[in-house]
C-alpha cells in the first residue's frame, strides 16, 4: 500500500476557463435603472453590463459547484433584483449585489444559502425544474419524484447569512415534464405538465403561505387532459387569469382559469422541439415568447390577446414563426431593444438583434452582434507541433455539437503573423518614426541601430518596401542609437555621445547636449512626453522640452554606473514625476520630481544587474519591471503616496539578457520581453500575465504604423528585420475551422501533412432516397467517395425541413484536410446507419505505406446493440483517398491504436490485436474477452490501460515472447468512466460521469493473486465532465523542461469547454496549498459557507449524495485567485500557513509559488 510519505500529489487548474453557458438571467441587479446580464459558466458567475463595445464583466465570483439555474426575483423590500442560484450538487444560494458609491466597484454577497438534497427521495426522471412566483412570494423546485420543494421569499427567510428554509410537499403526479407559477392568482399557484399511462396532462396546485401547505382550488382549476404527446413545456402568460401556454413540436395550446382554451397547429417549417423558452415582450394586446429548439432553430410564438373576464386578458390567437438557425441553446435572456442573449453549452453563445427583413446572406430574421467563445463540448483532441511553431505544441480539437460547431486550433502564447521581412544584419535597436510633423502619425522612417552605426530606412508606400537612406538631415548615422522618439514636438535622437533635438519636416538640428564629462558614454535612454532621461556612467541627465520655454538640463550623480533607466508620471500628467534607474550594484533607485531626490533604493537580490527597466501601468496599479541579465524578471508594485516600491516578485523567462519594449495592440498597452525566449507581459483579471511568443530569439521591437503595414510591429531577429502583426493578447489562442458537420474524431498524419476528421451530419430529406442520394453521389454497400473542389469552403449543409428524417441517424464521413489551410482534400461517406468513432493513422507490419484506419458499426432498427461493422484501411496519396483493405466485424469498434506495428482495437466486449498480413489483410492475432463495454484504452510501452464503461479500468501487459496479453490490475469499484490516462509507471487517472477525477495505483503489496486491485490514492470533483485526457502540455518543450511542475503533466478537455492541466507537485507544496485552500474557502471567497471537506469532494450514488473529501488534489483555479487579491487579503490568507516542516511561510513565498504554478499550465 502507498504510505503517506510517497502519496502522489496533484495540482489541477484551467488554462482555458469554461465557455459553456449553463444558465443566464437578465435583471436590474446592480442599480434600479440599469439592466444587467447574469451568466453562469460552470462554477463562475459573471454580472455583465451592456456597453457600446458589447458585454462587459462588472463583477465575478466563483461558486462551490457548477450552476444549474439562475432565477431572478425582486422582493417587496428590495429596489434591485436578487438571484436564486441552484447548483448541480443541489446547494442553493440567494445572491445580492451592491455597488460602491465612490469607486463604482460591484460586489456580490450571499444573502442566504442551504441545500435541497434528500437522502430518501428518487431524483426525478424529468430533470431539475425551478420556477419563481411572479409576485415574488415563493420559489418551487421539483427535484425528486412526487415531491415539490417550496422556498418562502419573505424577508425573515433571507436575513444575511441565514440558512434557506424549505418545505417538501407531496404531489400526486409522477413524470413531471414542466412546472411554472401562474399570473394573477390570489395564492401562489403553479401548473404542472405531467404524463401517465393515459397521456400528457396539465394540472395546478395552490399553495397557502399561512398554512404552509397546498389547499383545494378556490375557483376553477387550471387543468387539461390528454394533450398532444409531444408537448414538453409550460409557459405562464402575463396579464391573463392564470393563463398558461403548452408548447409542443406540432401543437400549441392555451388554457386558463376562466376555462378558455385555444389550440393551434405549428406550421411544418416552424416545427422544432423547444428546449429553451424566454419572454421577450408583453403588452395588453400581444405576448411574444422566444423558443430555441434542439436543432438550433430560433422561433417566436406570438399570442394575440383581447379583453376577458375580471378586467384580465384572454388569448384569442396563437402563431409561431421560425427566425432562422443559430446554435443549440441551453439558456436565453431578453436584454432590451430587440436584443437577446442566447447561451449554449454545445457551441458559442451569441447576442442577437431581431430584424424586420431576412438577412441577405443567411436568411435569418436576426443579426449576430457578438459571440462568447466556447470550445465545449470537446469530443476528441490531439497535440501536434507544426514546423512553423518549432517546439510549441498546439491542440486540434473536435468541438461542439450541431449548428455552429467546428474544429478548434488551440495554442498557448502569442503569435506574430509575419507580413514581410528584410534580409539584413542583426540590429540592436529599432524605432518607428513620423519625420514630417510634430504630432504622432503614420510612420515614414524606420531607424535601426547597430553596434557602431545607425541605418534609416524610408518606407515606400506604393511598393511596400524600405529604402536604405545614406543621409537623413541631422541624424547621426556613424554611431549607435539608444533612442529615437517624439519629445515635446521634436525628434530626439540619443547616441552614445549626445542628445540631439531635430525639427520635424526639415530635419535640421535644433540643439545638442553632452554629458558634463564627455568621456562618459551614454549607455541607456528613455522618455516621457516632454522629457528625456539618459544614463552616462554614474550620471543621470534629464532634458526637458516644455512648451514656450527653452530646453532645460538637469544632471545628477548616482552611487554606481547606470545600466538602465525609465521615466514616467504616476498621475498620468504632462510632466514626469518619477525616474527609476538600475545600477551595476544590482539595485534600483527611485527618484522623485521636481529635484529628482532619491525616494527609495531596492536591492535586486541577484548576482546580475538589470539590463532594462520600465514603469508599467495596470488598472489602478503601477509596477516597476526589471529585466535582468540572466533572463529573469522582477516586478514591484509602486506605492504612489509614498513613492516606494512594494515587495518584489521574480519570474524566470529565459536564459539570456532581457530587454523590455512597450507597445500598444488593439488599444491595450503591453510589454514585449526581448530575449532568447520572447514573451509578452499583459494584464488579465487585475494581475500581470506572461505569455510566450511563437518566435525564437528577438533583440528589439517597436511599433510600426504605415499605410502598407498598419498597426504592426517591427521586430529584430537573428536573421534580420521582420514586420508583422501580433495576435490578440490572451493566454490561449483559439481559432475555429468550419466543418461540414459535427467533428467526432481527429488524427494527424505527418507523412502526408494532413488531418483526418470523422464528422457526422444531419441527414437531409433526399439523402437516403432509395436508389441514390442527393448531390449526384450514389450510395452502395461499399459507401461512397466524393472528391470536392479544393477551393470549396467547409460549410454546414442546409437544415432538414422534413420531419420524416428529423430523428434519423446522422450520416458519418471521413474528411481529409490539408495541414496548412484545412481545405478538404478528399472525403468518404459511410453507409446509411453506419457510424464511426474510432480512427488511427500509421503503418502496419513491414508495409512502408501510411494508412488512415477507421472502425465503424451499423445500427439496425431491429437491434438494440450493433452486431456488425467494418474496419476500413484507407490510403491518402496524390490527393486521392482509396480503400486498401476492409474487414467485416461482428460488433462496433470504439477505439483503435497502432501497437507494435499491429492494430490494437476495442470492439464489442473485447480487445483485439490485428496483424497485417503479406496479402494486405487484417488478421486477428490475439483477443482478450473479459470486458463488457470497452470504449477507450491507452498505451504505455507494453502496458495497455483499458477503460470499460461498465467496469472502470483494467491494466493489461503484453508478453512479446509469448504473443499474449495478461491482466495484471483492475479497479474493483464500479464507476461510469469517461476517460483515462497513464500518469507515470505506477499511477493512472480516471475521469467518471459524476465529474470526479480519480488517481489509482496498483496495490503491489497485496498477496494471493497476480491481478492486483487498483486503490484510490488521490481524487476530487471538478464540477465538469472530463471527456478527453492525454499526456502533454501546451507549453513549448524548452519551457516545460525547465519547470518541474510540468513534468508528467496531463492535459484534459471538458464538456463545458475548459482546457485543464494536471501537474505533479511535491509534498511540501501540497501541504502549503492545502492550508491556503482552506483559508480561501472559509474566509476570503463567497462560497456560501461550504465546508472544506465538502469543497471538491468526490460524489457517487444514485442521487450523488455519497461524498468523500478531496484528497491529494489541489484546485488550482481556487488557488490562483490569490494572485489577484489585495495585499491585505493576501496577508490574511497566508496567516498561520506553515510548510511541511512547521516553518511559517511568507506572503512573498506563497505568491511566488502560485505564480510558478500558474505559468506551468
Amino acid at each position: 500500500m502507498a504510505t503517506k510519505t510517497n502519496l502522489p500529489r496533484f495540482y489541477v487548474a484551467s488554462s482555458e476557463p469554461p465557455g459553456a453557458a449553463h444558465a443566464c438571467a437578465c435583471g436590474n441587479f446592480l442599480r434600479e435603472n440599469e439592466r444587467n446580464l447574469a451568466l453562469a459558466r460552470k462554477d463562475q458567475l459573471d454580472i455583465m453590463g451592456f456597453t457600446s463595445d458589447g458585454l462587459k464583466v462588472l463583477a465575478t465570483t466563483r461558486l462551490a459547484h457548477a450552476v444549474h439555474s439562475l432565477n431572478p426575483f425582486r422582493p417587496a423590500w428590495s429596489k434591485t433584483d436578487l438571484i436564486f442560484v441552484l447548483l448541480h450538487n443541489l446547494d442553493m444560494l440567494i445572491l445580492e449585489f451592491s455597488v460602491d458609491s465612490v469607486t463604482g466597484q460591484a460586489y456580490i454577497s450571499t444573502r442566504a444559502n442551504g441545500s435541497a438534497v434528500s437522502k430518501v427521495g428518487k431524483l426525478s426522471d424529468g430533470g431539475i425544474l425551478v420556477t419563481v412566483d411572479p409576485e415574488n412570494r415563493c420559489i418551487a423546485l421539483h427535484l425528486y419524484e412526487s415531491l415539490v420543494l417550496i422556498i418562502l421569499l419573505g424577508k425573515e427567510n433571507m436575513r444575511e447569512s441565514r440558512e434557506i428554509e424549505t418545505l417538501n410537499l407531496r404531489v400526486d403526479e409522477n413524470f413531471i415534464r414542466s412546472i411554472t407559477f401562474l399570473h394573477n392568482s390570489e395564492l401562489p399557484t403553479f401548473a404542472l405538465l405531467y404524463s401517465d399511462n393515459s397521456g400528457v396532462h396539465v394540472t395546478s396546485y395552490e399553495f397557502c403561505i399561512r398554512e404552509r401547505d397546498f389547499k383545494s382550488p378556490s375557483g376553477r382549476q387550471v387543468a387539461f387532459q390528454n394533450l398532444e404527446a409531444d408537448v414538453q413545456a409550460l409557459v405562464a402568460v402575463p396579464g391573463t387569469n392564470q393563463g398558461v401556454l403548452a408548447c409542443g413540436l406540432t401543437v400549441l395550446a392555451y388554457l386558463d382559469a376562466d376555462g378558455e382554451t385555444k389550440t393551434a397547429e405549428v406550421r411544418k417549417e416552424s416545427r422544432g422541439l423547444g428546449i429553451v423558452f424566454t419572454m421577450i415582450s408583453d403588452s395588453n394586446n400581444t405576448t411574444k415568447i422566444l423558443v430555441c429548439d434542439m436543432d438550433g432553430n430560433v422561433h417566436v410564438i406570438r399570442l394575440k390577446k383581447s379583453q376577458g373576464k375580471n378586467g384580465l386578458n384572454k388569448v384569442v390567437e396563437l402563431a409561431s414563426i421560425c427566425l432562422g438557425q443559430l446554435v443549440i441553446a441551453s439558456c436565453a435572456a431578453y436584454l432590451d431593444n430587440r436584443v437577446v442573449f442566447i447561451g449554449s453549452r454545445l457551441a458559442e453563445s451569441s447576442v442577437i438583434r431581431f430584424r424586420e427583413e431576412p438577412h441577405p446572406e443567411t436568411g435569418n430574421l436576426f443579426d449576430v452582434l457578438e459571440t462568447v467563445t466556447n470550445i465545449g463540448c470537446v469530443t476528441d483532441f490531439i497535440l501536434v507541433k507544426p514546423e512553423a511553431q518549432g517546439t510549441q505544441p498546439q491542440m486540434i480539437a473536435c468541438s461542439g455539437y450541431g449548428p455552429g460547431t467546428s474544429a478548434r486550433i488551440i495554442r498557448s502564447g502569442i503569435g506574430v503573423q509575419e507580413t514581410t521581412s528584410l534580409d539584413a544584419p542583426t540590429g540592436r535597436q529599432v524605432f518607428g518614426l513620423n519625420s514630417q510633423s510634430a504630432a504622432e502619425g503614420p510612420h515614414d522612417l524606420l531607424v535601426v541601430s547597430f553596434l557602431n552605426e545607425t541605418k534609416v530606412l524610408k518606407m515606400e508606400d506604393e511598393v511596400g518596401e524600405f529604402e536604405d537612406l545614406e543621409a537623413v538631415g541631422a541624424f547621426v548615422l556613424d554611431d549607435a542609437t539608444h533612442l529615437v522618439a517624439k519629445v515635446g514636438g521634436l525628434i530626439v535622437q540619443v547616441t552614445r555621445k549626445s542628445i540631439r533635438a531635430i525639427r520635424p519636416g526639415t530635419l535640421e538640428l535644433v540643439g545638442e547636449w553632452f554629458p558634463s564629462d564627455r568621456s562618459y558614454q551614454i549607455g541607456t535612454a528613455a522618455y516621457y512626453k516632454n522629457q528625456v532621461v539618459v544614463g552616462a556612467f554614474d550620471r543621470l541627465i534629464i532634458v526637458s522640452f516644455l512648451p514656450g520655454a527653452p530646453p532645460s538640463v538637469q544632471e545628477l550623480k548616482l552611487d554606481d554606473q547606470i545600466s538602465a533607466v525609465d521615466i514616467s508620471s504616476l498621475s498620468r500628467g504632462d510632466l514626469a514625476e518619477v525616474i527609476v534607474a538600475a545600477t551595476w550594484k544590482m539595485d534600483l533607485t527611485l527618484l522623485s520630481a521636481p529635484n529628482w531626490e532619491r525616494a527609495a533604493v531596492v536591492d535586486l537580490n541577484s548576482d546580475v544587474f538589470a539590463r532594462s527597466v520600465m514603469f508599467y501601468h495596470l488598472d489602478n496599479v503601477d509596477f516597476v519591471i526589471a529585466g535582468l541579465g540572466d533572463g529573469t524578471l522582477q516586478y514591484f508594485p509602486v506605492d504612489k503616496s509614498k513613492v516606494k516600491l512594494g515587495p518584489s516578485k521574480r519570474v524566470t523567462i529565459a536564459t539570456q539578457p532581457t530587454y523590455l519594449k512597450p507597445f500598444i495592440a488593439r488599444g491595450v498597452s503591453s510589454v514585449f520581453v526581448c530575449n532568447d525566449r520572447p514573451s509578452v507581459i499583459h494584464s488579465s483579471g487585475g494581475k500581470l500575465m506572461f505569455s510566450s511568443v511563437n518566435m525564437k530569439h528577438i533583440y528589439a521591437v517597436c511599433q510600426l504604423d504605415t499605410p502598407t503595414y498598419p498597426n504592426s510591429l517591427a521586430i529584430i531577429t537573428e536573421t534580420g528585420l521582420v514586420v508583422g502583426k501580433i495576435d490578440e493578447i490572451q493566454k490561449l489562442h483559439i481559432r475555429a475551422i468550419s466543418l461540414p458537420g459535427t467533428g467526432r474524431r481527429v488524427v494527424f498524419q505527418p507523412e502526408t501533412a494532413t488531418y483526418g476528421f470523422i464528422v457526422m451530419e444531419k441527414p437531409t430529406a433526399t439523402q437516403y432516397d432509395v436508389g441514390g442520394a442527393g448531390d449526384g453521389h450514389g450510395i452502395d454497400e461499399e459507401g461512397s467517395f466524393a472528391k470536392p473542389d479544393a477551393d470549396a469552403p467547409m460549410e454546414e449543409e442546409a437544415p432538414d425541413a422534413d420531419l420524416s428524417a428529423h430523428y434519423a441517424m446522422p450520416a458519418h464521413k471521413l474528411l481529409i484536410t490539408d495541414q496548412t489551410n484545412y481545405q478538404i482534400m478528399a472525403q468518404f461517406k459511410f453507409n446509411k446507419n453506419e457510424m464511426s468513432q474510432a480512427m488511427v493513422s500509421g503503418s502496419l507490419g513491414s508495409d512502408p505505406r501510411v494508412f488512415y484506419i477507421v472502425g465503424t458499426g451499423v445500427q439496425k432498427a431491429e437491434e438494440k446493440e450493433m452486431t456488425s461493422g467494418r474496419v476500413i484501411v484507407f490510403q491518402y496519396a496524390d490527393k486521392n483517398l482509396s480503400i486498401v483493405s476492409e474487414k467485416q466485424m461482428k460488433s462496433f469498434t470504439t477505439c483503435m491504436k497502432i501497437f507494435k506495428d499491429k492494430l490494437l482495437m476495442a470492439t464489442g466486449s473485447s480487445i483485439k490485436l490485428m496483424r497485417w498480413s503479406e496479402d494486405g489483410e487484417l488478421v486477428q492475432d490475439q483477443v482478450v474477452n473479459r470486458f463488457i463495454l470497452p470504449i477507450n484504452f491507452k498505451i504505455k510501452g507494453d502496458f495497455v490501460l483499458v477503460l470499460d464503461l461498465m467496469r472502470s479500468v483494467t491494466l493489461l501487459v503484453y508478453r512479446a515472447a509469448e504473443n499474449k496479453f495478461d491482466v495484471i490490475g483492475e479497479d474493483p469499484l464500479p464507476r461510469w468512466p469517461l476517460a483515462c490516462e497513464f500518469v507515470d509507471d505506477d499511477i493512472v487517472s480516471v475521469a467518471d460521469s459524476d465529474s470526479n477525477l480519480i488517481f489509482l495505483r496498483r496495490d503491489l503489496e497485496s498477496s494471493g493473486t497476480d491481478i492486483k486491485d487498483f486503490v484510490e490514492v488521490a481524487g476530487g470533483n471538478f464540477a465538469d465532465s472530463i471527456s478527453v485526457i492525454q499526456k502533454g502540455t501546451l507549453l513549448a518543450d524548452t519551457t516545460a523542461a525547465e519547470r518541474s511542475f510540468s513534468q508528467n503533466a496531463l492535459i484534459m478537455a471538458t464538456q463545458s469547454g475548459s482546457i485543464m492541466h494536471v501537474l505533479s507537485i511535491d509534498e511540501n507544496t501540497y501541504h502549503i496549498l492545502r492550508q491556503l485552500s482552506a483559508k480561501l474557502i472559509n474566509s476570503i471567497l463567497p462560497f456560501n459557507k461550504v465546508s472544506v471537506e465538502k469543497y471538491n469532494a468526490t460524489t457517487s450514488g444514485p442521487n450523488k449524495t455519497t461524498t468523500k473529501p478531496s484528497v491529494g488534489v489541489i484546485n488550482g483555479d481556487l488557488i490562483e485567485v490569490f494572485t489577484s487579491m489585495t495585499g491585505e487579503e493576501m496577508l490574511a490568507a497566508v496567516a498561520g500557513v506553515v510548510d511541511a516542516q512547521g516553518a511559517d511561510v511568507t506572503m512573498e513565498m506563497v505568491a511566488r509559488l502560485v505564480e510558478d504554478l500558474s505559468r506551468s499550465h
